[in-house]
């Protein structure tokens, strides 16, 4: 079917999309100077800029390194309008699962595809990519953005996902299917111009996972690990998850949900980490779904897991690891009228896109999981404006309590003279304003000269805690005591003598006393309304983080905000329990938290101080699991500085994980825009290297 240079076809409407730079001279679109599209310039008819979706299945973000020799128009297209140097998919980074994200907003834990393959116990029937199961409405939750509607046009294509597979993500080879592809986008291109659309449509290309190299001669296999492998159905691969082969038997039920006993740390060199889902890290939102089972192991890139061993092989690359890892990473571009010209962004996730392509579409987003605003960046103009949300509860004063008050069992034996500071300025230790709590509860505000808290009666301990470390070297520890607090009833305090009596559980504090800057400045720090009760295998993480995480921090960021506190998700849904959710679990006794949160911000320029910054942010967060055990790092009989920052990046996350974990609201006093704001708390440190 090669193209004719006959007038008839303009009329017919069939012309091949390179006509009119054959056969009348004009260049294409790839030979045009970038050009800046200030607004829409649609034909008669149009009452809003189209929307062309474009995906492309196992696009590493890497491959856009290959150049305009092997990718001209994408690069053109990149160039001219907005792109990230990544976007990060969900996890697992399998295609069923990202492809709906993208379509919803949603999680996989939310939106029910959590695999391309899965098993509901509910409908006792298998989703498959092979199956006719997969076209059963019942599977599929959420609320896509419908490629029915007038407006917008969808096209996925199945390279480079398939060559990388065969082929390997490094492999020369690659490059023919990302030159097909590159043709394809420019006969698209072209075709608009053609026909005059090229600056009315907006042009959204995609990538739904990355591509890591992977062979099987790298496969562990579970038959190493487990006496039981026969009564277990593993799903394998690049990710492993295990479910018992007779659920309706309550022994091999039961053997099944015990990783710990068989596959940690059994190996020296170990290519994978099992958890049970509650306790994966919480950036992953990957628990709160029937579908995901009970134990899942966490593979190391480059490396696969089976049951036994495998004779075929036929594979070089592969994909479905943990989301953070930089070949997981995949390509985002916008271009058209709405996006904004020649613009990087800061790369995110693929949960946000839901909102922009409904703004784009005029469509009111369903509910999802994406933080809506939080790419106004990307556009031209706009047409959500994101608001703060309203404080619930605000903080009551605290006052002293009548002398004589209960000691609490607790006693210093350093005996100095002791006064409270009460500050009038929280300019120091809260710059960046305080925390708002979202959610009903009675609470109140609790200052130092170091460090304020924001202390809640029914949990009887900190909401959170807030205190600025500047550059400086850090004091010697002061000897393990604690204080009653007179601004607190003892109804709503801990006690020393619940501590002593429970050899299971310790004390923590939040703010660390050895930071304070004098000794009547430290006694501040030892006030029984500065701690929390913690596990003591927990205590050395949390230990290790004070004494030299944070010094190390401040130290290279010119002083850094540190925020900190308890988290409570015994239902394991990644949103805060409620008083009354938290009652199911723990009755009669002080609520042991299921993670604590810390939140580290400081100035992006780091020449100016965390406490004085009146250019953009830059923050960290972690949510770290509280558990009795070190089992995870499989290091734990080793100093803490071999292991436990590690373990600590391990557990990274997004400032938006913690507010929806804790019920609050950070960051409500800068100079920034609030749309820089939610960009900044929905950006996540993967720690990983430079795409």
């Amino acid at each position: 079917h090669a193209c004719h240079c006959s007038d008839d076809c303009l009329v017919r409407g069939d012309c091949c999309t390179n006509y009119k730079s054959l056969c009348k001279g004009d260049s294409s679109w790839l030979q045009d100077q970038c050009e800046e599209i200030k607004s829409p310039e649609c034909p008669a008819g149009f009452v809003r800029p189209p929307l062309i979706m474009l995906s492309v299945d196992g696009f590493r973000a890497s491959y856009v390194k290959r150049g305009n020799a092997v990718i001209p128009n994408i690069n053109k297209l990149r160039t001219c309008g907005t792109h990230a140097p990544y976007m990060r998919p969900v996890y697992p980074s399998k295609t069923f699962p990202n492809l709906y994200s993208l379509a919803t907003g949603l999680y996989p834990e939310s939106h029910g595809i959590v695999g391309n393959s899965m098993y509901d116990p509910v409908f006792d029937a298998t989703f498959t990519l092979r199956s006719r199961e997969k076209l059963n409405h019942r599977w599929w939750g959420g609320q896509p953005v419908r490629t029915v509607l007038p407006y917008v046009y969808a096209m996925h294509s199945e390279q480079p996902d398939t060559y990388g597979h065969k082929m390997g993500p490094m492999s020369t080879e690659l490059n023919n299917p990302l030159r097909v592809i590159d043709r394809i986008v420019g006969q698209l291109m072209d075709g608009l111009k053609q026909m005059k659309l090229h600056r009315c449509v907006n042009i959204i290309l995609v990538g739904d996972h990355g591509m890591e190299e992977a062979h099987c001669d790298r496969t562990e296999f579970l038959s190493n690990y487990m006496t039981n492998v026969d009564d277990i159905i593993l799903i394998p691969g690049s990710l492993g998850r295990i479910r018992s082969r007779y659920p309706n038997n309550p022994k091999c039920e039961r053997e099944t949900k015990r990783p710990g006993k068989t596959m940690f740390c059994k190996k020296a060199e170990q290519h994978f980490k099992p958890y049970l889902k509650q306790h994966l890290p919480k950036r992953l939102h990957y628990a709160y779904n029937r579908r995901i089972e009970e134990i899942h192991l966490l593979v190391e890139r480059k490396w696969h897991v089976r049951e036994v061993f495998l004779r075929h092989c036929g594979f070089a690359g592969d994909h479905g690891y943990d989301n953070k890892i930089t070949s997981m990473q995949t390509i985002f571009l916008g271009f058209g009228p709405t996006f904004k010209f020649r613009t990087k962004v800061p790369a995110f996730e693929n949960i946000e896109l839901y909102n922009v392509m409904c703004d784009l579409l005029g469509l009111k987003p369903a509910p999802n999981n994406g933080t809506h605003g939080s790419l106004n960046h990307l556009l031209r103009s706009p047409v959500y404006r994101p608001s703060m949300p309203e404080e619930v509860s605000r903080p009551a004063t605290s006052g002293l309590v009548p002398a004589g008050a209960d000691d609490l069992g607790c006693s210093c034996d350093d005996k100095v003279s002791f006064v409270l500071y009460f500050l009038l300025s929280d300019s120091r230790n809260l710059p960046y304003g305080r925390p708002a709590v979202l959610f009903r509860t009675k609470y109140s505000l609790l200052h130092h000269s170091d460090f304020i808290s924001g202390y809640s009666e029914s949990l009887s301990m900190p909401l959170w805690t807030s205190y600025t470390v500047k550059v400086s070297p850090l004091p010697d520890a002061l000897s393990n005591c604690v204080r009653p607090d007179s601004r607190v009833p003892p109804a709503y305090s801990q006690s020393c003598t619940n501590y002593r009596a429970d050899k299971q559980i310790t004390f923590a504090f939040l703010y660390p006393p050895q930071l304070s800057s004098t000794v009547d400045k430290k006694y501040d720090g030892v006030l029984i309304t500065n701690t929390v009760p913690m596990f003591p295998a927990f205590k050395r993480i949390w230990g290790y983080f004070q004494r030299a995480l944070v010094k190390k921090y401040a130290t290279e960021r010119n002083g850094v905000n540190v925020l900190v506190g308890p988290v409570f998700d015994y239902n394991c849904d990644g949103v805060r329990d409620s008083a009354e959710k938290i009652r199911e679990y723990v009755s009669g006794t002080i609520p042991v938290p299921t993670h604590y949160f810390a939140v580290l911000t400081s100035c992006l320029d780091f020449t100016q101080a965390a406490d004085s910054c009146s250019g953009p942010l830059s923050s960290a967060a972690f949510i770290l699991p509280h558990r009795p055990s070190n089992d995870e790092t499989c290091r734990s009989s080793e100093e803490e500085s071999r292991w436990a920052e590690e373990l600590m990046k391990m557990h990274t996350a997004r400032v938006r994980d913690v507010e929806l974990l804790t019920g609050l609201d950070l960051y409500r006093r800068t100079t920034r825009s609030y749309g820089e704001i939610l960009s900044l708390k929905t950006y996540m440190h993967t720690y990983e290297s430079e795409i």
